[in-house]
């Protein structure tokens, strides 16, 4: 397949691959403490032989942190559930994470930005292949992995890709497309997976199939998707906004400046400005020496991420004020006017 990297200038903001593990003889749903403990001491020790990571133990983090790692990606709902038993290991630029004791025992992950799930498969493929010298997964050699949900049943293999949509959103074409997609046998979600709204404009596109398909055929699947989904975007982008480009440069220029000048700043309304900001990017309104680094701010002025940074809890005013300190800064450095 042709990887067109002009769309990952904008479009394709993240790809995710993640593999769901578990322990032959042993429970999926781990109850036992004295287990649970013994798991991820032998998870850890494996996975250092493939790469040098952190433990934290949820259950010696307050939830401010868990909640911090949770908008990264790092950890999940489930994990934060399991608090009492789950633990995560994270590499040092945490593109990497293994949670353990979430709906499986294991579930591994990788990050990497634009549609690099190819790179990111064979990054975590060996991470796989480590931990498994070292600890017995469950395996049938009919159905593949053996996981807690059948949906996982197979490959245990689940590929994502985070999309910036507004054209198709703005439109009212992405319910089409969204069914488009799943007639493809993917499925079309919120940033956070299941559940989960489309804040910003942003969407995730992943696999729903792991048994009765390859590894390859997964990713392929994804990517032909994602890619289709671009085109629509795209054109979409051209006809969308070219009745009224006055008007939509002026909404652009407003929210950048707003975001450049504003004392309080709430998350929802810097969502709003963030994905204008981005808009401008894609019509050629700007042109930011680092435009992928706007991606990476939609995270870090969460409101846990604002409070990590600052390292401490902060009152909603509190956040609202330092959001719009840190959003100002940030695009400073983004435009390179620093």
């Amino acid at each position: 397949m042709d990887y067109r990297p002009e769309l990952a200038d904008n479009n394709i903001v993240l790809s995710r691959v993640r593999l769901a593990r578990n322990i032959k003889g042993r429970p999926f749903c781990v109850k036992d403490k004295r287990l649970a403990s013994q798991i991820v001491k032998e998870v850890a020790v494996a996975a250092g032989r493939a790469e040098n990571f952190k433990l934290y133990y949820l259950s010696m983090m307050t939830p401010l942190m868990r909640e911090s790692l949770k908008e990264k990606h790092l950890v999940s709902s489930a994990l934060i559930e399991n608090a009492a038993l789950g633990a995560v290991l994270i590499n040092a630029n945490e593109s990497v994470s293994v949670m353990i004791h979430e709906e499986d025992v294991l579930r591994e992950q990788c990050f990497m930005r634009g549609l690099t799930l190819n790179e990111a498969y064979k990054r975590l493929d060996y991470l796989d292949d480590e931990l498994a010298k070292n600890i017995d997964f469950a395996f049938d050699e009919k159905l593949g992995y053996l996981t807690a949900c059948p949906t996982n049943v197979g490959t245990g293999l689940r590929a994502s890709v985070m999309l910036f949509l507004p054209a198709l959103t703005e439109s009212g074409k992405m319910a089409e497309v969204a069914r488009e997609v799943e007639r493809l046998g993917l499925t079309v979600r919120g940033a956070y997976g299941e559940g989960s709204k489309a804040e910003g404009n942003l969407y995730q596109v992943s696999n729903e199939v792991t048994l009765g398909v390859s590894e390859r055929q997964v990713i392929e699947s994804v990517e032909e998707a994602v890619l289709r989904v671009c085109d629509c975007e795209r054109e979409t982008l051209k006809t969308h906004y070219a009745q009224n480009m006055l008007v939509t440069e002026n909404k652009c220029r407003r929210a950048l400046g707003i975001l450049e000048n504003s004392v309080l700043l709430s998350y929802g309304e810097f969502l709003e400005y963030i994905s204008d900001v981005k808009l401008g990017v894609s019509l050629g309104f700007f042109d930011f020496e680092n435009p992928q680094a706007i991606d990476d701010l939609t995270i870090t002025a969460r409101p846990a991420n604002l409070c990590a940074r600052y390292a401490r809890q902060l009152s909603e005013r509190e956040r609202d004020y330092y959001r719009a300190d840190f959003v100002k800064n940030s695009i400073a450095k983004i435009r390179g006017s620093d």
